[in-house]
């Protein structure tokens, strides 16, 4: 008589040493018992996911979690029955011979795109918008790593489509030829990119301008380019699973090399620096930038701006930016980097020739700063503050002091703020923005961020030159982050960095750091360490400003801290984007 197996039963909550070890978890920690009884690594339980081969259906063993379908699809567009039985109908009529790489397919995602689907729906009136929303909803409402990749068709830019029916067959073959790669890009487009901006768009350059540079053709610019946009995911993804070290790990190893194959092909290319090569070096050496400060939260980042300024230089007589669309925008961004990110520079700066050359050419287009969230003047402003305090440090006071901060002064009243057609002080926020469509709600929100900048600048302007203690700041502190909080509660973590951190540094009341450790909390779980660093940097300027207080007798709110200075004691450098 056969004896009979032994029923076992498997259970999906062990962490993934256990599970290769085929050994009993009891899914504390990590580590968990097991583990930290016989003296090995615990992995942990982070989500991780593979591709699965379309052909066989499988994938490498113990590489795929599961994950419940509330935290699958949490946070992701509802469809309505039209829309979702559009897409069924179309993907019934599909053969596999359809599923090829193609033109017609955006090579920028892993997945078809639709736009005519979209636009067809767009106008047809009988069409629910609201459920078919593309807002990204509360950072509360995310997982703390992307869903698992479906196919799906997003809103695309008509430049975006344009570029993508015109790539050949053969570029896109390059982005196809290995999955992990395709995967990295696909993550950048629909996770990172999204990010990168305040309000997600058409207009946004890194789902569209970024990508098409990086694949316009096989040059070493554009190599470049290619590689850094996979290095600054890659680091995305390996933060995004911090919680499990072999995972991170791995991520982090992927992204070093294509950092360091990025850097050997812009190497290459300044050697040559052609004037059509502009967008791709310029586009590599902001997206390098990126990924040394927000991703890894390096110190380094600032090397890649000393390199901007030579590059820029070099191209003073045919100032590229002008030429189309395209060098405009990834000029703009390379500026506004540097001048908002000069603010957190220890030492004195000064101009320099992307104020002088780069700010100057590119300023004066109406919508400059939209891919940062502030407008023209306030940005100028900025700049002419920091400029201000600089020579202020040195001692150098002009003159004309009292004038230039009453111009300052008057430059950020709140009689400028951008609005709209509502109030952006209504008394009933949340049940107001409830009720207005997706495109009112948008333009709401882009004036709020607007706003939110202005009042920041003025903060800015009080630390840097009128030194003003928290208290002379008390109201402009409550008024940014309620409105970043409002910002975030409707759009995610993607709100700028700077305007948020420049009030969170003088916070001194309990509301108003109740607020900032919300917004912590929303932006640690969205893959970009900076905002780990800005966090670190925060509670230290918080503590020492508390232990001063208590030292001197005084209230916290009196007491100045130049948050620059700390972050030179922590050994950080910041990078405020």
């Amino acid at each position: 008589m056969a004896r009979a197996r032994k029923q076992v039963t498997r259970s999906f909550s062990a962490c993934w040493t256990c599970r290769r070890r085929r050994v009993k978890c009891n899914g504390v920690g990590p580590p968990c018992t097991p583990c930290r009884k016989h003296k090995v690594e615990c992995e942990g339980y982070g989500i991780e996911l593979v591709w699965v081969d379309p052909k066989t259906g499988t994938y490498p063993p113990f590489c795929r979690r599961s994950m419940d379908f509330e935290h699958t699809w949490r946070g992701q567009p509802v469809l309505n029955e039209k829309r979702l039985q559009r897409l069924i109908d179309e993907v019934d009529d599909i053969d596999a011979a359809s599923l090829e790489p193609s033109p017609s397919f955006s090579p920028f995602t892993a997945f078809s795109a639709c736009p005519s689907d979209i636009r067809a729906e767009a106008d047809d009136p009988t069409t629910d918008k609201s459920s078919s929303s593309m807002s990204s909803g509360a950072m509360e409402s995310r997982p703390s790593t992307p869903p698992p990749a479906r196919s799906s068709c997003s809103p695309l830019s008509e430049d975006f489509n344009f570029v993508a029916r015109s790539l050949t067959p053969t570029i896109i073959d390059r982005l196809s030829a290995s999955r992990d790669e395709t995967m990295i890009f696909h993550h950048y487009v629909t996770w990172v990119a999204p990010l990168m901006i305040p309000v997600d768009g058409a207009q946004n350059p890194w789902k569209s301008v970024y990508p098409s540079t990086a694949l316009r053709d096989s040059s070493a610019a554009s190599r470049a380019l290619y590689h850094a946009i996979l290095a600054q995911s890659a680091f995305n993804m390996a933060n995004l699973h911090k919680d499990n070290r072999a995972s991170s790990r791995r991520k982090e190893s992927v992204a070093l090399r294509h950092y360091g194959a990025s850097l050997r092909e812009l190497s290459q290319s300044l050697n040559i620096a052609r004037e059509e090569e502009y967008d791709a070096c310029a586009a590599t050496l902001y997206t390098l930038m990126i990924s040394e400060g927000n991703a890894r939260g390096s110190v380094a980042w600032r090397n890649h701006f000393d390199g901007v300024g030579g590059f820029v230089t070099h191209f003073v007589r045919q100032k590229p930016w002008n030429r189309s669309a395209q060098s405009w925008v990834i000029s703009q961004s390379l500026a506004l980097s540097f001048e908002i990110s000069q603010t957190g520079n220890t030492k004195a700066h000064g101009r320099s020739p992307i104020t002088d050359i780069l700010l100057d050419g590119v300023a004066s287009r109406e919508n400059f700063g939209y891919t940062i969230g502030a407008s023209c003047d306030v940005l100028r402003t900025i700049s002419s503050i920091r400029l201000l305090a600089e020579r202020l440090a040195l001692g150098d006071v002009p003159d004309d002091l009292g004038i230039l901060i009453q111009t300052y002064l008057a430059e950020l009243s709140p009689r400028n703020h951008s609005s709209i057609d509502v109030d952006l002080d209504i008394p009933d926020r949340d049940l107001f923005l409830e009720s207005l469509s997706e495109m009112k709600l948008l333009g709401f929100l882009d004036s709020l961020h607007l706003r939110l900048f202005r009042t920041a600048a003025l903060i800015y302007l009080h630390q840097a030159v009128l030194r003003v203690p928290p208290r002379g700041v008390r109201n402009l502190v409550r008024s940014v982050l309620t409105d970043a909080m409002t910002f975030m509660q409707r759009r995610g973590g993607s709100i700028s960095l700077w305007p948020v951190f420049i009030a969170a540094t003088e916070a001194t009341e309990k509301e108003d750091q109740a607020i900032v450790e919300q917004w912590l909390a929303i932006s640690s779980q969205i893959g970009m360490r900076n905002r780990l660093i800005a966090g670190e940097i925060i509670h230290h300027i918080w503590l020492e400003r508390t232990q001063e207080a208590i030292a001197r007798g005084l209230s916290s709110d009196l007491i100045i801290k130049d948050w620059k200075a700390v972050q030179q004691r922590l050994g950080v450098d910041l990078l405020l984007l």
